[in-house]
């Protein structure tokens, strides 16, 4: 049956509405609050907002030195700086995020709809917030959605305009290495399995021919991020290889979907599964050979993947995130009864609906968080050095069953670790965690505050503060100091406390020597 004209435009026309409607929701939340909660993302910003400063910032000068060197994870470093001398750093900030939400969910939409997809694929909006966005992974995530654009382009393009495709794809390579390594080995499975597809239905006669043409443009395509990850400092690292156990390793897979709310977002894994495979199974839907020829290899490579390797954590977990990403851009439903299309799509809408007015919600509270801390950092100085520590989960265990739910993942995880990252950013103080490892970040920390930062090691607990060696530092902050005591009062003087922080000078920065 053909569709009339008219009938064409009408449902193009609710086709763009509803990819700008959505746009406009998924960027909603950022909008609520100056300083969103999600994880590592103080300690990014801090970083760019740094690189922006030096070397004109005598002070921030004189705890950190611009590094630039080959790294495939400058995303934010190679953007975010410039624009921090245009707009307010905050701003700059939400413009990254925005970025990381959007180009995951637009590459989503682009690369089904080269495959012959459209509405289905509006969906990623469910997973437009997963837990590597949450957890602050905004390099990975912006280098997600640019491999999908670009895979979408190589779908459509390869065989019409070959030039195109390929010149393309070379200029994007590099860009994806820039921005992060995982985006590049995303793309390479992307348009690896469309022209592995290629290959397999050209196999007889002249094919073999054929392949070795497809097989060294693919290496050309690549050849530049090769040189470069061998010039890099990453491929020198290794045998720090750690695997999760099977059973919480599958369970990864589900991590697309964590939000605030572990039975909705298991709801929602649940339905957005079942409906591809119920639809495949009754032959209303298909899922397109390049899809599923890059969907097998990313899940061999998932349960193949450690969990950590070469200083990077969570990295079988960003096979899952791309996989979930395929569950949208992969599939294509097809001659769906009226009913069961109007059901299906209400379900998602509703599920969309919940997760964001839950996730707008968790956001606002955190702004009782951000007031105060900012409330109690009034009195810091530019150039003093703050030690920072967080009341842990185990040290109040009754508050942390009752956590906010914008401090605590479905999961169980914090997204607050980092807020400290706060007193470098407005304040322009010192604080001890900010990322600087040589494989991974173009900064360095300068003496005698490396020395500070590795005498500091991990975040500490509150316990671990109050018999902490300070010497170095002007304050102590405690976040999360609602939930437990003050810092002991002969060696820490508190300064100012409200509710969820807490700023205390030192009395006495070296801990008594125990008597035997």
């Amino acid at each position: 049956m053909t569709v009339p004209h008219a009938g064409r435009q009408t449902l193009g026309f609710m086709w763009w509405t509803a990819l700008v409607g959505l746009c406009l929701v998924l960027v909603a939340p950022i909008f609520v609050v100056d300083v969103p909660p999600l994880g590592d993302y103080p300690n990014h910003l801090g970083r760019v907002f740094i690189l922006a400063s030096l070397p004109g910032d005598a002070v921030l000068a004189r705890f950190y030195a611009a590094h630039w060197a080959i790294i495939p994870n400058l995303a934010l470093d190679l953007v975010a700086p410039a624009l921090i001398h245009l707009l307010p750093v905050h701003v700059v900030g939400r413009l990254a995020i925005a970025a990381a939400v959007l180009l995951p969910a637009l590459g989503t939409i682009a690369y089904n709809t080269a495959l012959g997809g459209r509405w289905w694929a509006l969906g990623v909006g469910l997973i437009a917030y997963n837990i590597c966005l949450l957890y602050g992974f905004l390099n990975f995530e912006i280098s997600i959605g640019i491999a999908l654009l670009l895979a979408g382009a190589w779908l459509r393009w390869r065989e019409t305009r070959p030039l195109s495709a390929v010149a393309l794809a070379m200029i994007g390579a590099p860009v994806l290495f820039a921005c992060h390594l995982m985006g590049l080995v995303f793309f390479a499975a992307l348009i690896g399995g469309a022209e592995l597809l290629h290959v397999h239905r050209n196999r007889t006669g002249t094919g073999w021919v054929e392949a070795i043409r497809r097989g060294a443009i693919l290496l050309l395509i690549f050849a530049t991020p090769a040189v470069l990850y061998a010039l890099s400092a990453l491929r020198q690292l290794g045998d720090d290889a750690q695997f999760l156990p099977f059973g919480k390793k599958l369970m990864q897979l589900a991590t697309s979907f964590v939000n605030y709310n572990w039975i909705l977002d298991m709801t929602t894994a649940f339905v957005v599964f079942v409906l591809p495979v119920l639809a495949v199974l009754l032959r209303r839907g298909r899922v397109p050979a390049p899809a599923a020829i890059a969907m097998v290899l990313l899940l061999v490579t998932f349960l193949a993947a450690p969990y950590a390797w070469k200083g990077t954590y969570g990295l079988d977990t960003r096979f899952a995130i791309m996989l979930g990403f395929m569950l949208f851009a992969g599939f294509v439903p097809a001659r769906w009864p009226a009913k069961a299309a109007y059901a299906a799509a209400t379900l998602l809408i509703l599920l969309f609906t919940a997760r964001m007015a839950l996730l707008t919600t968790a956001w606002v509270a955190h702004r009782a968080d951000l007031a105060d801390l900012r409330t109690v950092l009034s009195p810091l100085q530019p150039g003093q050095a703050v030690f920072v520590a967080e009341a842990g989960m185990n040290e109040a265990p009754a508050y942390s069953a009752k956590n906010p739910r914008w401090r605590l993942l479905s999961n169980g995880e914090r997204v607050d670790h980092h807020i400290g990252g706060l007193v470098l950013i407005e304040y322009r103080a010192y604080w001890p965690f900010e990322f600087d490892n040589p494989s991974q970040q173009p900064i360095e920390t300068l003496e005698p505050y490396r020395s500070l930062a590795a005498r500091v090691g991990h975040l500490p607990d509150r316990a671990t503060a109050a018999i902490a060696d300070v010497c170095g530092f002007d304050y102590v902050l405690l976040t999360g100091a609602d939930s437990v005591p003050q810092l002991p009062a002969e060696r820490f003087a508190l300064v100012a406390q409200s509710g969820y922080a807490a700023l205390y000078t030192i009395v006495q920065c070296a801990a008594p020597v125990a008597r035997p």
